[in-house]
């Protein structure tokens, strides 16, 4: 499963999101993460496909999960489970 992390260099509270979502990814082996700044005309675009307009913002695949906000690493945890249990139940 993916996880993405939608940043930009002005961003204050980017470093922390950064820092969480790394920690997850590194103690998951079912996390594939992908940092997104969204300077980049790609990336900002990607960004507003998913009406995402503020960082930090994280996904799981294409699931928003966190606007302008940081989960913590239990919370991420939970958000990636409780994504995992949708899409094995389908």
């Amino acid at each position: 499963m993916k996880l993405s992390l939608f940043t930009l260099p002005s961003c204050p509270r980017c470093p922390e999101a950064r820092r969480v979502v790394e920690e997850v990814a590194q103690a998951r082996d079912d996390v594939v993460l992908e940092i997104l700044d969204m300077s980049s005309p790609e990336n900002r675009t990607s960004a507003l496909m998913l009406q995402i307009a503020s960082t930090p913002s994280i996904c799981i695949d294409d699931d928003v999960v966190a606007i302008g906000d940081v989960p913590s690493f239990d919370e991420l945890n939970r958000l990636i489970d409780e994504h995992k249990g949708r899409l094995d139940a389908t």
